[in-house]
């Protein structure tokens, strides 16, 4: 095993702690290579213990009782602002993929999502469902319910509401782009933006403030407009699909803490 520091790992743990940095975080390579489970490979915890128990390291080398958990640092996605995702559309001529964007942007979907969107009957009328099922995040294992989803309407540079009335074009069954193979629905919406002139102006203009443009950026777009409008962070949660602490964890930059408006009170009175 090699390091590109010249400062080498002094114990086990050390040890274990550089060569976590190999494998992506929540990967399943990482949770083989770092558990007590037998397999085809032998975990890096086993082979300290091996080696440790024949001499082949010194003691200082054997693995700790429990796995160092180290947390690699957040990527922070970039949420398009609305006339962000004006321009982006502008530029996109495939109108499927337009229908795409615009269903992500105005309901917080994850792009694999799109795949699964029902129209059910409602207590006051027709409603626009997801039937997607994946895990919630967080410590309880809960799985996403199928779930109403609630529209959040683009806004133009005038801050007039824009409806492109996406769920009657869903009930007359207006066609969508292929999503490629189950769960590869990211990287099919990917595919296409990363063609787009707009696409790459943008993933500029995300850098410049330190931040990354993925195919979830619509979905971003819905969680930071949803905490402008006001909306409680338990009912955001709803309306996206996650526990109140995944989203959290996701979108705290978003939150409005009330510091801005105490000072804009405090300049008012000084005025």
């Amino acid at each position: 095993m090699e390091f590109q520091s010249k400062k080498k790992p002094v114990d086990g743990e050390a040890l274990m702690k550089r060569s976590m940095t190999q494998w992506k975080q929540g990967s399943r390579s990482r949770q083989i290579m770092f558990s007590n489970l037998p397999g085809k490979f032998v975990p890096l915890k086993g082979f300290l213990e091996w080696a440790v128990m024949r001499r082949k390291l010194q003691a200082t080398f054997a693995p700790p009782a429990t796995v160092p958990k180290i947390t690699n640092p957040k990527r922070i996605d970039f949420a398009l602002s609305d006339s962000q995702i004006l321009r982006l559309l502008d530029d996109i001529k495939d109108e499927r993929y337009k229908f795409a964007i615009q269903l992500c942007a105005v309901y917080g979907l994850r792009p694999e999502e799109l795949r699964h969107l029902r129209i059910k009957d409602g207590a006051e009328g027709k409603e626009l469902w997801t039937i997607y099922q994946k895990s919630m995040g967080g410590t309880k294992g809960d799985k996403i319910k199928p779930r109403r989803l609630h529209p959040l309407l683009v806004e133009d540079m005038d801050r007039k509401t824009i409806d492109w009335k996406l769920q009657q074009r869903l009930e007359i069954g207006e066609s969508l782009p292929p999503l490629g193979a189950e769960g590869k629905g990211g990287e099919a919406l990917k595919t296409c933006l990363r063609r787009k002139n707009v696409w790459n102006v943008l993933c500029k203009e995300a850098e410049m403030i330190e931040g990354v443009l993925v195919p979830y950026t619509f979905r971003h777009r819905y969680a930071k407009a949803s905490h402008a409008a006001g909306i409680p962070l338990t009912n955001i949660s709803v309306a996206m699909g996650q526990t109140t602490e995944v989203h959290h964890q996701s979108y705290a930059r978003f939150i409005p803490d009330g510091t801005a408006d105490l000072y804009a009170k405090r300049d008012a009175r000084v005025a």
